[in-house]
């Protein structure tokens, strides 16, 4: 799954989601020799320094399900999608 990755200052990164839970996050950015560990708190997601973050997206690689990963990781992702039929 390919991520788009927003920093407090503004900074921006794409990385390559290696492993997740509902918790924490294992991610190899373009511009870093080492991945990275992300770790969700209260609903946030922070680099292993305590940096809060913001996955700006979550792209699917062709041919991988991530419709269940999407709604405990990132719920926007589902629910931009949800329709309401009155």
């Amino acid at each position: 799954m390919r991520m788009l990755i927003r920093f407090k200052c503004g900074l921006r990164a794409e990385g390559v989601l290696l492993a997740a839970n509902t918790e924490r996050m294992r991610v190899a950015v373009s511009s870093q020799r080492d991945t990275i560990e992300l770790n969700r708190v209260d609903g946030c997601w922070y680099t292993e320094s305590g940096t809060a973050i913001e996955i700006e997206a979550l792209t699917a690689i062709a041919g991988a399900d991530v419709s269940r990963f999407c709604s405990k990781v990132y719920p926007r992702t589902v629910a931009a999608a949800i329709s309401v039929v009155a």
